[in-house]
């Protein structure tokens, strides 16, 4: 199986390309290409999130059978050497963040998905995330 990635420096750069034919597809947070999407001028043929995305008739690559479920990821990350209790309220403030009438209309506008994750749940996603990263780099000749 052959890939060529290619990184853009933004996505105003990865849509003229597109459409120069260029590039034959592009991986793309649909929010940032809903004009394009919904003008009719691409046509979007999965998305990765676990289920549907509200709004828009798009399958699932894994309703396609591909064992494949990606997120929008914000990450909060920390430095290692903070003390447990800096840790612990800042986590706690982003919890009461996510639980707020403010975070249901951001996800709503932007159609994501929620997923907090705290603690040993988001270390164990975190290295399971970056060794999937790493078989699909062999795999893809990249290392």
């Amino acid at each position: 199986k052959k890939v060529n990635y290619v990184a853009f420096r933004g996505g105003g750069e990865a849509v003229a390309r597109y459409f120069g034919w260029q590039c034959e597809s592009r991986w793309q947070w649909l929010q940032r290409i809903c004009g394009i999407y919904c003008g009719r001028k691409m046509r979007a043929i999965g998305v990765t999130s676990e289920k549907r995305l509200p709004g828009i008739n798009v399958p699932t690559l894994k309703e396609q059978g591909y064992d494949v479920v990606l997120g929008n990821l914000a990450w909060c990350l920390w430095r290692a050497w903070h003390y447990a209790a800096q840790r612990t309220a800042l986590t706690d403030i982003i919890i009461k963040a996510t639980k707020s009438k403010a975070w249901a209309e951001v996800l709503e506008k932007n159609g994501w998905m929620p997923a907090v994750l705290t603690g040993k749940a988001f270390d164990d996603f975190v290295d399971n995330e970056f060794a999937s990263l790493r078989g699909t780099m062999h795999l893809a000749g990249m290392l």
